[in-house]
């Protein structure tokens, strides 16, 4: 057994005798090493940055689609609800006073809504300093 061999089987710690020694980089080495790395690491989140947003995109236009549907479907319903409505109040009080009632009441609903908006809106941070 040479003095190598006895060295490496003691504590684990000892340096293999075929190992290089390393010399120290130059600066300009050692600063070209890292914009290499930084290179590196941004064409990496690039690239998953674009793989997700992809991913994401079509799961985008999924959620925008039935989004869609819903809004139509939705805005269907409410103008069939109001004509069954209309038709309703125009056997008791006639067609021009159950339009005037129906479009009197979606008038006053809309502007209450528009207030409500406006009011909460004004109280929106806009700035960071605003709060």
């Amino acid at each position: 057994m040479t003095i190598e061999d006895q060295s490496s089987q003691g504590d684990g710690e000892a340096v293999p005798s075929n190992a290089p020694v390393s010399k120290e980089e130059s600066i300009p080495s050692q600063v070209s090493n890292l914009l290499d790395d930084v290179r590196n690491l941004a064409q990496a989140e690039i690239e998953y940055y674009r793989v997700k947003l992809s991913v994401n995109m079509a799961a985008t236009k999924t959620v925008l689609l039935l989004f869609s549907v819903a809004i139509i479907v939705g805005v269907t319903g409410a103008v069939a609800l109001i004509l069954g409505i209309l038709l309703i109040l125009s056997h008791y009080w006639g067609p021009v006073a159950a339009t005037g009632l129906l479009t009197g009441s979606a008038l006053l609903v809309t502007t209450v809504l528009l207030n409500m908006a406006i009011k909460r809106a004004r109280k929106l941070p806009l700035d960071e300093n605003d709060q």
